[in-house]
């Protein structure tokens, strides 16, 4: 009998029904009980939790009394835990249910962290009642990810609910990337002394190695955080931040509330879509901004045996349509690189100037070109270093005009082959730090045959995969794949030269003809004959084509280690 109800719980979730409907639990926690945190108030969460609601029962047709809201004073430890623990009686098998928090995030430091009995790899929620005076206060009072949410949330995916958890707040368990954000106030509240302020400035970033993430703990537990396990999230909160940020109503709004706000009013992605192509449009759209915060979703493709990412956002609330990769725009994609100068020499500006598919612009770059002195460093749009060199080295031109020629190798299409790409561990943002590990994950709704194609820091090509004639083979579909292996001896270890990689997944219906001339190559660049006829091939292919390209950034630790 047991055996029959999970199956029937499992048909529930997978399919929906037709009486399936959405709940939601919204928390906005913008002000504290205690005087003493009046320095960390955010301005933003107030107008997230209106602006959310408003969407979600005018847009995305939530009827209004399944929107449970707790602002503030409302938003108490008790109060948060037993209104998550209410929403199985405010919802049946096979809902969705969605849980939103807006407010600061904390989590396990590298030493203080313990004091706490923050797990390295959980985060924090800070509700209004945080009690900080005393260490004990403190771990009783915080919204713990393993020990308050986990048991909770389990119970709601155990009973048949598919649960969204979105967290506008930060998690950062190492700082890698940067502490806090250049032009906003972060959403991540240090729990570091009895005094919260004690520090003028945010302490230097310690990078090293970080501990393997634990398993997934869900099944249908789908979570959207603004930020990965590595950053702070940003707050848009006084006039300044909103000239350079214009949020989508003029109010103020965390910045992942902001793209998430977006998305649901269909600016960042036409018609239905999925979890994963939501995390994909509000990390573009949240880069482009210079936000140094990468959302995330998890489960990753190596622990979502369900496929639970590529299920249509919030189900049945969706708006009505096919689930389908956004239609090409109008005139086709814009294949130049926009390049933003900062303190550049005009002899190196005029020689950027002048490649081909490059262009410099003020706003909203793919690369970012900062000089001081002669030193002069290769940015990312959110900030993420590509490489640092000299004025003279003729690799920066080489690395842009690389970038360039990949843009327009690649040909515009649709995802009709249903291609996931990631890199596993999921919770990293695709930040690795030297002597971790990591593989790129891989899914498809149809079977293909795959090619991973790398550009690296230093302008250089690479075919990662496949790099033998038995990698030269058809991908199965619906199950994930680990590129290039999924044995631990297989797994890419980090190691110099660091910087930002541009990892370029195509999947192919039928196996194109340069797929054996391109096995086990070697390194190439974008002007030689190699890349000449891998761009003719790409132009020239039969069957369908899905690409997928990730930014892998690496980083090296602050100390001498060695990788063993």
């Amino acid at each position: 009998m047991t055996l029959r109800i999970a199956a029937l719980l499992l048909c529930l979730i997978a399919t929906g029904s037709a009486g399936a409907k959405n709940v939601a639990l919204l928390i906005g926690v913008g002000e504290f009980e205690n005087p003493g945190l009046k320095a960390f108030q955010l301005l933003g969460p107030a107008h997230d939790l209106d602006a959310v609601q408003k969407t979600l029962s005018g847009d995305w047709h939530f009827a209004p009394g399944d929107i449970r809201t707790l602002k503030d004073s409302d938003a108490t430890h008790e109060h948060i835990l037993s209104e998550i623990s209410a929403l199985e009686q405010r919802s049946a098998p096979g809902d969705t249910v969605l849980i939103y928090f807006s407010g600061h995030g904390t989590s396990a430091r590298a030493k203080e962290g313990n004091a706490y009995d923050l797990p390295y790899d959980t985060g924090a929620w800070v509700p209004y009642d945080l009690d900080y005076d005393t260490t004990a206060g403190a771990q009783r009072t915080l919204v713990i990810g393993r020990r308050d949410l986990v048991p909770r949330l389990k119970h709601l995916d155990d009973s048949g609910r598919f649960v969204v958890v979105v967290s506008d707040s930060c998690y950062s368990g190492q700082v890698v990337r940067s502490f806090g954000q250049k032009f906003a106030h972060t959403r991540y509240l240090p729990l570091i002394t009895r005094d919260l302020g004690v520090a003028a400035a945010p302490p230097a970033p310690v990078v090293s190695a970080r501990q393997k993430p634990p398993p997934y703990p869900y099944q249908h537990v789908v979570l959207l955080s603004g930020a990965s396990d590595s950053e702070t999230g940003a707050d848009i909160s006084d006039a300044a931040m909103l000239a350079q940020a214009p949020t989508i109503d003029g109010q103020y709004h965390g910045a992942f509330t902001d793209a998430f706000l977006r998305l649901l009013k269909g600016q960042l992605v036409p018609g239905s879509f999925s979890y994963a192509q939501a995390r994909e449009a509000m990390n573009a759209f949240l880069e482009h901004r210079t936000f140094t915060q990468h959302p995330q979703l998890l489960p990753g493709i190596a622990e979502d045996p369900h496929d639970v990412g590529s299920n249509a956002f919030l189900g049945a609330a969706a708006p009505p349509g096919p689930l389908v990769s956004p239609p090409p725009p109008p005139g086709g994609r814009d294949t130049t690189v926009h390049v933003k100068l900062e303190s550049v020499s005009a002899s190196l500006q005029g020689k950027i100037a002048s490649l081909v598919g490059v262009a410099i612009t003020d706003k909203a770059p793919d690369i970012i070109v900062r000089q001081s002195g002669d030193k002069v460093t290769l940015f990312g749009p959110a900030s993420d270093p590509i490489v640092n060199t000299t004025a003279s080295d003729p690799l920066i031109l080489s690395r842009l005009s690389a970038q360039a020629w990949l843009n327009r190798s690649l040909p515009l299409v649709q995802d009709k082959l249903g291609l996931r790409a990631d890199t596993d561990p999921a919770s990293r943002g695709n930040t690795y730090v030297q002597c971790e590990s990591f593989v790129f994950e891989v899914r498809l709704k149809k079977a293909a045959y795959l090619m991973v194609l790398d550009l690296d820091s230093q302008g250089g090509i690479t075919v990662l995969y496949p790099s033998n004639a038995l990698e030269r083979r058809i991908i199965a579909a619906n199950v994930p794949t680990a590129i290039p292996g999924a044995d631990p001896k297989d797994h890419i270890l980090v190691l110099p030269p660091f910087g930002t990689d541009l990892v370029t997944v195509l999947a192919f219906e039928k196996q194109p003809e340069f797929f054996a001339a391109l096995t086990g190559a070697d390194k190439f660049s974008y002007d030689s004959t190699r890349a000449q006829a891998l761009s003719k091939g790409l132009a020239n292919i039969g069957g369908e084509l899905s690409i997928h390209q990730v930014s892998v950034n690496t980083y090296p630790a602050t100390t001498n280690i060695s990788c063993k």
